[in-house]
C-alpha cells in the first residue's frame, strides 16, 4: 500500500495536469509541464532525505513535525467528530476540555509567534485533511505539496505572460530555481505560501486589467488571506506595491520610479508614526524582537550557518542603521566559501547567478515598454522590501535561504527578461569560434 496509494495520486495529478485548461499554456507543450512536475517529485525525494539524514531527532524536522502532529490530532476523529472539527476549524479549541488532545504534540503552540495568526497549526490543519486521502503515507502528502505550488507557480507565470506574451525563460526562472523547488516539494509553509502568493498577484493583475469576474475575485481574496496567516511580511511588501502600481496605472503616471518610492516612504512614515510616537501599531518593534529571538535561538540550538548580527533597539537610527547589511545578507548569503556541502552549494550559486544576470543586464539591456516598466517596478520593489524584512529579523542562512523564495520567481525573472540574450549569444558564439 506504501507504493500503491502514491502511485494512484500520481496517476490523478498527471492526468489533471494533461485534461485541465489550466494547465495549457499558449506556445508551450504539454510536456513541459510534466517534466516541471516530474523535477518537483524528485525534488521531494531529495527533502526527504535531507531530513531524515541531516536531522536526527524528528521532532525537530518541518517536514516530519507538522504532519506527526496531524496524525495525533487525527486520532480526535475516533473520539470525538465535534471535537476533530473544532481542531480543524479553530473553534473553541483552546479550552481546558481539549488539551488532552494537544498533550502529544510539539508544535501546535511555540514560544515565539509574530503572525497575526498561528501560521504552524494552518499546516498542521492542512496535513490533517490530506490524511484523508493519504492514509498517512507522507508521500501522498508530497505530491499534494507539488500540486499545490505547481499551480502557484503558474499563476505567477501567468501574470508574466500578461505582459510579456508567452515566454519559455520567464516559465523555467520561476518554476525551476532548486530551492524553490526543493523548499515547496513538502508540506511546509513555502509549499502554501507560493500557491497564496500566485493566487493574489494572479487575481490582482487580472482584476486590475478589465478581467472582474467572480474566479478572479476568489482567487485573489484567496490568496491575501493566506498570506495573512502564513507570511504576514509577504503582504506587507505586496500591499504598497500594487497600490503604487494601480495609482501608476489608472493615473497615466509618467515618473513611475519616483510614484513607487513615494509610496513607500509614506508607508513607512505612517506605520513609523503609530510605532515609535503612539505606539499602536508595533511593527518595528515585532522586527527587532523577532531578530532577537532568532539570535537567542541560534545561539540555543548551536545552529552552524548563525549570522553574526546585533540584537537592535527600537529606534529609527538603528534601523536605517542595520538596512544596508539586511538587504546585503538576504541577497547575497550563503557565500560560496562559507559552504559545508550540498545543501549549501546550491543556495550559493543562486546567489552568484543574481549579480551574473545584474551584470548581463548591464552589458545587454532590451528596452520594455510601458506597461512592463510599471510591472517591473512592482517586482523590484516588492523583492527589495523583502530582503529586507528577510535580513533584518534573521540570524540563520538557512532560514534567509527559505524565507527568500518568493524573491526568485519576481526579482530574477524579471532581471532575466531584460536581458537581451540574442546580443549575448551571439558574442558567446563570437568569442568559441574565433581562431
Amino acid at each position: 500500500m506504501s507504493v500503491v496509494l502514491p502511485f494512484i495520486w500520481l496517476i490523478v495529478f498527471l492526468f489533471l495536469i494533461w485534461k485541465l485548461p489550466f494547465f495549457k499554456l499558449q506556445g508551450i507543450a504539454t510536456w513541459v509541464i510534466f517534466a516541471i512536475f516530474a523535477g518537483k517529485l524528485a525534488a521531494s525525494g531529495v527533502l526527504h532525505y535531507i531530513y531524515t539524514n541531516y536531522y536526527p531527532d524528528r521532532a525537530t524536522a518541518d517536514i516530519f513535525k507538522y504532519f506527526d502532529d496531524a496524525v495525533v490530532l487525527f486520532h480526535s476523529l475516533h473520539q470525538s467528530v465535534e471535537d476533530f472539527f473544532r481542531i480543524l476549524f479553530g473553534i473553541n479549541c483552546d479550552t481546558p476540555e481539549m488539551f488532552h488532545y494537544f498533550r502529544d504534540t510539539n508544535h501546535w503552540t511555540r514560544m515565539y509567534e509574530y503572525a497575526p495568526f498561528l501560521d504552524n497549526r494552518l499546516i498542521i490543519r492542512t496535513n490533517m485533511i490530506l490524511l484523508f486521502v493519504s492514509g498517512g503515507n507522507i508521500a501522498v502528502h508530497y505530491m499534494f505539496a507539488n500540486f499545490i505550488s505547481l499551480i502557484g507557480f503558474l499563476l505567477i507565470y501567468k501574470t508574466f505572460e500578461s505582459f510579456y506574451g508567452k515566454n519559455i525563460l520567464a516559465l523555467l526562472f520561476i518554476t525551476m530555481m532548486p530551492s524553490s523547488v526543493l523548499w515547496t516539494a513538502g508540506i511546509l509553509k513555502e509549499c502554501l505560501a507560493t500557491f497564496a502568493l500566485g493566487c493574489a498577484t494572479y487575481g490582482f493583475f487580472y482584476c486590475a486589467r478589465k478581467h472582474l469576474c467572480f474566479s478572479t475575485i476568489c482567487c485573489f481574496l484567496i490568496g491575501l488571506l493566506l498570506l495573512v496567516v502564513l507570511k504576514f511580511y509577504i503582504l506587507v511588501a505586496f500591499v504598497p506595491a500594487v497600490i503604487a502600481w494601480t495609482f501608476v496605472e489608472k493615473c497615466n503616471v509618467k515618473q513611475k520610479l519616483l510614484c513607487y518610492t513615494s509610496f513607500y516612504l509614506i508607508g513607512i512614515l505612517v506605520i513609523g508614526t503609530l510605532d515609535f510616537a503612539t505606539h499602536t501599531i508595533p511593527f518595528f518593534e515585532s522586527f527587532a524582537g523577532k531578530r532577537t529571538d532568532a539570535i537567542n535561538s541560534a545561539i540555543l540550538y548551536n545552529a552552524q550557518s548563525i549570522i553574526p548580527i546585533e540584537k537592535i533597539d527600537v529606534t529609527v537610527w538603528n534601523f536605517l542603521q542595520a538596512t544596508p547589511e539586511a538587504v546585503w545578507n538576504a541577497l547575497a548569503l550563503p557565500y560560496v566559501w562559507d559552504i559545508h556541502g550540498f545543501v549549501q552549494l546550491v543556495p550559493a550559486l543562486e546567489s552568484i547567478l543574481f549579480f551574473i544576470l545584474l551584470i548581463l543586464w548591464i552589458l545587454y539591456p532590451i528596452q520594455p515598454d510601458e506597461s512592463q516598466r510599471n510591472f517591473i517596478l512592482i517586482c523590484v520593489f516588492f523583492s527589495f522590501v523583502l530582503m529586507w524584512e528577510i535580513g533584518i529579523s534573521t540570524a540563520v542562512v538557512g532560514g534567509i535561504v527559505r524565507y527568500k523564495i518568493p524573491i526568485f520567481p519576481f526579482l530574477y525573472t524579471t532581471i532575466a527578461l531584460l536581458i537581451d540574450w540574442k546580443k549575448f549569444t551571439k558574442f558567446v558564439f563570437a568569442i568559441t569560434t574565433r581562431k
